[in-house]
């Protein structure tokens, strides 16, 4: 949960994104934010990791709602992020990522014996990873893909922003498949709603 809270703050610091998720002079946060998420365990919306980091960015961007959803098991071939990751794949076939471009890191049994050359030899992977996909189109959209530091590869939960449990009955409701975190209509509590 705290890696993908990292991931939406950068989607929106990136000027690719802003089309889709600012609007108006001060090129705010959309007021309404959906997510439809896989089922894994760092993002699934009835846990309460993921809960917090959706209240944070409810309360960082000013948001009058945010819902989170996911499909019920069985049902991945219906899952959107499954079905646009086939592309991504698609472009994999063949590439053979280099895994020692700085030397080996490994012993004759294939373990680890230099950890920071293994971490060099990772990132410079990773980042022809991202060269590849971010030469991709899908939908006629581009790719952004980057590599990221694993040491700097989650939000802190120092930085996250949260209420007490009072707040917390009044604005979120969950269920195993869907969380929501909606604005009240006090207004002592909660600033006027910016959409219609």
């Amino acid at each position: 949960a705290y890696s993908h809270a990292l991931d939406f703050e950068r989607i929106l610091a990136l000027a690719d994104f802003d089309v889709i998720s600012k609007y108006g002079i001060d090129k705010s946060v959309k007021p309404v934010v959906i997510m439809i998420v896989d089922e894994g365990p760092d993002e699934n919306p009835r846990y309460q990791k993921t809960i917090h980091v959706a209240v944070h960015h409810f309360l960082k961007h000013n948001l009058d709602a945010i819902f989170i959803a996911t499909n019920s098991p069985g049902r991945s071939a219906f899952n959107r992020v499954e079905r646009r990751m086939a592309p991504l794949s698609r472009e994999l076939a063949g590439v053979i990522l280099p895994h020692e471009h700085y030397g080996s890191h490994l012993d004759a049994q294939r373990k680890t014996t230099d950890f920071i050359l293994e971490k060099q030899n990772f990132e410079y992977a990773g980042k022809a990873l991202a060269e590849i996909w971010s030469n991709v189109i899908i939908d006629s959209c581009p790719t952004v893909a980057e590599y990221i530091d694993p040491d700097n590869s989650e939000m802190s939960i120092d930085r996250l922003l949260s209420k007490d449990e009072i707040w917390f009955a009044l604005h979120v409701q969950t269920s195993q498949y869907f969380t929501q975190v909606v604005k009240c209509q006090d207004m002592k509590c909660c600033s006027p709603a910016r959409s219609s």
